[in-house]
């Protein structure tokens, strides 16, 4: 892919010398801009200089603002991703507490001694009769799947 860009890189080079040299006629003739905003004493004239000037100074001045707003862009992914590492951690935080409290209560033994005399399965409270009702891992499987 490297060498891919490099050509085609080397091509638009070749072919804008190409275009500067065919036409160097236009592009080294000396003209002087000019700047008026309407009113006789507000009038500015830049020095005459080469056409290839002013189009090298607009080539140079797209990549300095083209380099800024890349750079700004960088800067605020850095900054999201530092917020989001942030989030993460905090998270994974919160994952390790509750899983250490999960732990607690399956070692708990009065809650094992419970639930192993108690027969009858656990339903969820306002549950209805039929489809709905159901025990708890049954609620839990439904879900886990979803």
């Amino acid at each position: 892919m490297k060498k891919i860009k490099l050509t085609l890189g080397l091509l638009v080079i070749i072919f804008v010398a190409l275009v500067i040299y065919q036409n160097r006629a236009y592009f080294f003739a000396k003209q002087a801009l000019s700047f008026s905003l309407g009113v006789e004493t507000w009038h500015w004239t830049a020095p005459e200089t080469q056409n290839v000037a002013y189009f090298g100074g607009c080539l140079v001045i797209g990549f300095l603002i083209a380099g800024y707003l890349g750079l700004v862009s960088k800067l605020r992914s850095m900054k999201t991703v530092k917020e989001l590492n942030r989030n993460l951690l905090t998270q994974i935080g919160t994952i390790e507490s509750l899983q250490s409290e999960l732990a607690t209560f399956k070692t708990d033994t009065y809650l094992q001694s419970n639930s192993q005399n108690s027969s009858e399965p656990l339903t969820v409270d306002g549950a209805e009769s039929g489809a709905d009702s159901g025990t708890v891992e049954q609620h839990a499987v439904k879900l886990n799947k979803a």
